[in-house]
C-alpha cells in the first residue's frame, strides 16, 4: 500500500466519529475469534452429519440381517418338519404342531404351506392358497422372489428330488416392522430389490435445501435379493446453523453492547458537556452545565472542574473589571491634577508677564507660556483619547493649537491669520508633542519675522505615514529676521525632526517647511 492511500485511509478513519470508530475497532479485534468459531462450528456439524449417515448405514447390515434370519429360521423349521409331514395323513396333528411352531419362531407373521412327498399340498396357514410353483424352479432346493406389485415376498423349498417341500410368504407391512430398529428416526427409505422388482419398506426420506441423498445397498437371501437405503446427509440442522451463528451474534451483540456503553455513557455526555462549554461566553458569571447522569465518576469530576474553572474566571474578571476601575480614577485623578498644575504654571507666567519691566522680558514669559499651552493641549487631547483608544487627534489638537497661538501672539502679529488643512489622523502621545512643539516653534518664529499669515496642513495616503507641512511669507529666503533668532530656531526644529525620526525639508521659495510623521489611523470625525 502507497504512503498516499495510508494517509487517505488514515484522513477517512480521522473524521469518523469516536463511536463509529470504536465500533470498527471492536469488529476488527473480535473478527478473528468470531472465525475461528464459526469454522470450529461448522466442522463440528459436518462431522456430526457424517456420523449420523454412517450411524444409519451401518443400521442396513442390521436390518438384512433380521430379513436374512427370518428366512433362515422359516426354511429350516420347515426342513426339519418335511420327513415327518410326509409320513402322516392329510390334517394330522403333526402338520399343525409344525405350522404351529413356525408361527412362534417368527417375529414378524407369516403364512405357510407344508407338502407331502408326492408334492401334495399337506396344510397351510388359515385362509393362505398357495400358487402353484413354476416346474422349472424345481431344480432349485429354494426359490425367494417378490412379488410383481411388490407386496408380498415369497419362498419355496425342494427336497434334492425336486419335490416341493413347503412354502412361505411375508407382506410388506411385516418386513417393515421387522426393519425398523427400536430408538431409530426414521427418516430414511427402504427398500427391496430384485431384478426389476422392487417391495418399498419405508418412505420416510424428505429432500431438503440443504440435504443430499446418500444410499447404500446389503445382499439378503446369498445375494438373491438386495436390500437398498436412502438416507439424507443434512450437512447442518437447524440446531447446528445456531450453532454456527451464533459466535456471530455474539460478535455483533459484543461490538453493539460496547458501542452503546461507549456512546450512552461516555460521548453523549461529552458531547453534552462540550455543547455547554462552547455557549459559554466571556463575562458569564457560572457555566450552564447539564445534569449528568453518567456513571462514569471522571466525567462528572471534569464538569465540576469545568465548573470549577468557570467561577474562578469569572472572579478573576471581577477582580480586574475593579482594577481597571481603579486605575482609571486615578489615571483622571492625575489628569486633573497635571491639567490644574498645568494652568497653574500658565497663569503664573501670564502674570508674570504683564508685570514684567521691560517688553524683551514679556516677550520671553509669552514664549514660555505658548510652550505650555501646547503642551497643555496635548494633554487635554490625550485625554480625551483614552476612552477609545485611538491615539491624538490631531485635527483637535492643531485647531485648539492654532486658537491658542494667535491669542498670545505680540501686538505686530495680532493680524496674522493661522489656516489649518488637517485630514483626520491620530497619532502616539510622543509623537503628538514633538507636532505640537515644532509647530509652535515655526509659527512663533513667523510671528516674530512679521508674518501676515501661515497655513499648517496635514495630509496623507493611507499608509503609516502622513506629511506635516507649515507655510508663511515670512519663512521665504528673502525674509528679514534676528540672526540669533534664526539661528536657535533652526537648531530648535532640527532637533524636534530627529525626535520625530524624520527628515526635515525646507523650500525658500515658498517658505515652507516640511515632514514625514507616524500616524496610527485615520478617522473622519
Amino acid at each position: 500500500m502507497t504512503q498516499e492511500r495510508k494517509g487517505w485511509l488514515s484522513s477517512r478513519f480521522a473524521e469518523l466519529s469516536t463511536g463509529l470508530k470504536m465500533l470498527l475497532i471492536l469488529s476488527l479485534g473480535l473478527f478473528p475469534l468470531g472465525l475461528i468459531a464459526i469454522l470450529a462450528s461448522i466442522e463440528s456439524a459436518r462431522d456430526n452429519s457424517e456420523r449420523r449417515v454412517e450411524r444409519t448405514l451401518s443400521r442396513l447390515e442390521v436390518k438384512a440381517q433380521r430379513i436374512n434370519g427370518l428366512l433362515a429360521r422359516s426354511a429350516s423349521t420347515i426342513r426339519a418338519a418335511s420327513a415327518a409331514v410326509s409320513l402322516t395323513p392329510p390334517g394330522s396333528a403333526v402338520c399343525a404342531n409344525t405350522l404351529q411352531r413356525l408361527a412362534r419362531a417368527q417375529t414378524t407373521p407369516g403364512r405357510f404351506a407344508l407338502y407331502a412327498s408326492d408334492g401334495s399340498l399337506h396344510c397351510a396357514t388359515p385362509g393362505f392358497v398357495p400358487p402353484q410353483p413354476s416346474t422349472h424352479l424345481a431344480r432349485q432346493r429354494s426359490v425367494i422372489e417378490i412379488t410383481p406389485d411388490g407386496a408380498l415376498l415369497r419362498f419355496a423349498l425342494f427336497d434334492d428330488l425336486g419335490v416341493l417341500e413347503g412354502m412361505g410368504e411375508f407382506d410388506r407391512e411385516a418386513l417393515s416392522h421387522l426393519t425398523l430398529l427400536p430408538g431409530t428416526m426414521p427418516d430414511f427409505d427402504l427398500e427391496l430389490w430384485q431384478g426389476e422388482r422392487r417391495m418399498v419398506l419405508r418412505e420416510g426420506y424428505e429432500p431438503g435445501p440443504l440435504s443430499r441423498p446418500v444410499q447404500s445397498m446389503a445382499p439378503v437371501a446369498g445375494e438373491r435379493l438386495k436390500l437398498k437405503i436412502v438416507v439424507g446427509a443434512v450437512p447442518v440442522s437447524a440446531a447446528e446453523v445456531l450453532m454456527i451463528l451464533l459466535p456471530l451474534m455474539m460478535l455483533i451483540w459484543t461490538a453493539a453492547i460496547s458501542w452503546v456503553v461507549l456512546d450512552r455513557l461516555l460521548l453523549k455526555p461529552l458531547a453534552r458537556m462540550q455543547r455547554a462549554v462552547s455557549a459559554y461566553r466571556p463575562g458569564d458569571r457560572e457555566l450552564d452545565l447539564p445534569r449528568l447522569t453518567t456513571p462514569a465518576r471522571e466525567i462528572v469530576d471534569l464538569g465540576q472542574a469545568f465548573d470549577q474553572v468557570t467561577r474562578t474566571v469569572a472572579r478573576h474578571e471581577a477582580e480586574l473589571e475593579a482594577a481597571i476601575d481603579r486605575q482609571t480614577r486615578l489615571v483622571r485623578e492625575v489628569h486633573h491634577r497635571v491639567k490644574n498644575n498645568l494652568q497653574v504654571v500658565a497663569s503664573l507666567l501670564n502674570l508674570h508677564a504683564r508685570g514684567a519691566a521691560s517688553e524683551e522680558v514679556g516677550a520671553a514669559y509669552a514664549s514660555i507660556q505658548r510652550r505650555v499651552d501646547a503642551l497643555a493641549v496635548v494633554h487635554r487631547n490625550h485625554f480625551a483619547e483614552l476612552e477609545e483608544n485611538r491615539g491624538v487627534a490631531l485635527r483637535s489638537l492643531l485647531s485648539e493649537l492654532g486658537a491658542n497661538l494667535r491669542a498670545t501672539a505680540p501686538t505686530s502679529a495680532a493680524h496674522m491669520q493661522i489656516r489649518l488643512a488637517i485630514e483626520p489622523y491620530h497619532v502616539t502621545q510622543d509623537v503628538a508633542v514633538s507636532v505640537a512643539f515644532l509647530v509652535t516653534e515655526i509659527v512663533e518664529y513667523a510671528m516674530f519675522c512679521g508674518a501676515r499669515s501661515v497655513g499648517v496642513s496635514l495630509a496623507g495616503d493611507g499608509a503609516a505615514t502622513a506629511r506635516l507641512a507649515v507655510e508663511s511669507d515670512a519663512l521665504q529666503g528673502d525674509a528679514a529676521c534676528d540672526e540669533r533668532l534664526t539661528d536657535r530656531f533652526d537648531r530648535i526644529i532640527t532637533g524636534l525632526s530627529r525626535q520625530l525620526r524624520s527628515s526635515l525639508e525646507r523650500d525658500p521659495g515658498a517658505g515652507r517647511y516640511a515632514l514625514d510623521i507616524s500616524v496610527l489611523d485615520k478617522f473622519e470625525s
